[in-house]
């Protein structure tokens, strides 16, 4: 079909309070799915307190968003880089997310 080109995978940290995620030197590409909700690259989703990392990555050619922060705090977004994607790059979802660092992205 035509739009499974638009249909990638998705990187996902879910439900992990107190646990700390570190994601460095990577490259993601062709992530991210066209019109659904939550299919994101990286996505941290009801993480709550965590103390986690995301550095030196590259998201390129991403079909939905780039790095989305929902309902967690403490993750530290740093020296990251997105080029080639649709939407928003480097967000929080709903506004609860508080004490996160978004830095020389």
């Amino acid at each position: 079909a035509p739009d499974d080109d638009l249909i990638g995978g998705h990187l996902i940290f879910y439900h992990t309070p107190d646990i700390e995620q570190h994601l460095e030197g990577v490259e993601i590409r062709n992530f991210g799915q066209a019109g659904r909700l939550g299919k994101y690259p990286v996505h941290f989703h009801m993480c709550e307190a965590t103390k986690s990392l995301v550095k030196k990555a590259v998201v390129r050619q991403s079909n939905q968003r780039c790095y989305v922060i929902h309902g967690s705090q403490n993750v530290t977004l740093e020296e990251n880089v997105s080029f080639d994607t649709f939407g928003h790059c480097y967000m929080t979802e709903d506004g609860s997310e508080h004490s996160n660092s978004f830095v020389r992205n």
